[in-house]
């Protein structure tokens, strides 16, 4: 998942810094609430969020390409990492130039530990933003771009689910400038859908497994384990 010319775009165009500046706020802004664990920030290395943890909080940054400000160098679909041994994800346009989307999901799946947080932006796919700047981009590989509803149908998949979500990026600013807070307002409220951008942060949820009484009594069960599900108020 390699993407210099989207992350350059992101830090040089006009229009890929509006985006930019959007996305780092909404990311810190939902960072403030999961100030502990270990974190793993994939991709955007350039996007750092250092200062939001705490003190004992671990903050690793991993890329597929090196540079000064990633720790770890590896592919998205290959994780150096144990299952279940983050608390928190930031995936800054994580889906939108791979053609693995479900394996680069199931993967960040595994590493998150149960009612851990991806917190996941990416180009909007019905975005307006495609008529005017998707050629500035000129990117390798070509952009593989989903809807923010597409995503979280895949997640769910994996047992990763909308926890909140945001839409981003309604002003141009050739035309706004830095006020845009008026055109953010107005796309929020009529017409969502044409934003450039989306936030998503989502949970991972496991069911437990809990025996029924009968169920229990007809598994052969060893007398230690029955003594031990005795125990157990099963539902």
């Amino acid at each position: 998942m390699s993407y210099p010319r989207l992350e350059n775009w992101l830090a040089e165009h006009a229009f890929g810094l509006y985006l930019s500046q959007l996305e780092q706020q909404f990311i810190w802004h939902k960072l403030s609430v999961l100030r502990f664990g270990t974190i793993m920030q994939y991709g955007l290395s350039r996007w750092q969020f250092h200062n939001v943890f705490a003190a004992e909080s671990q903050y690793i940054v991993q890329s597929e390409q090196a540079d000064r400000n990633v720790d770890i160098v590896a592919d998205s679909m290959a994780l150096p990492w144990a299952q279940q041994s983050m608390d928190t994800i930031i995936w800054p346009h994580g889906l939108d130039m791979i053609s693995s989307h479900d394996a680069a999901i199931e993967e960040m799946a595994r590493v998150l530990v149960p009612g851990g947080h991806i917190i996941l932006t990416g180009l909007n796919v019905q975005g307006y933003w495609r008529l005017f700047y998707q050629r500035s981009i000129h990117s390798q590989p070509a952009l593989n771009l989903l809807s923010a509803s597409a995503v979280v149908s895949r997640m769910q998949h994996y047992g990763l689910y909308l926890e909140e979500g945001k839409f981003m990026g309604y002003g141009i600013p050739a035309c706004f400038g830095k006020n845009h807070q008026a055109i953010e307002y107005m796309g929020n409220r009529w017409w969502p859908h044409l934003a450039a951008v989306y936030g998503l942060v989502l949970v991972k949820r496991t069911v437990p497994l809990t025996l029924t009484p009968q169920n229990a009594a007809n598994l052969g069960l060893n007398s230690v384990t029955n003594m031990a599900l005795n125990g157990i108020e099963c539902n």
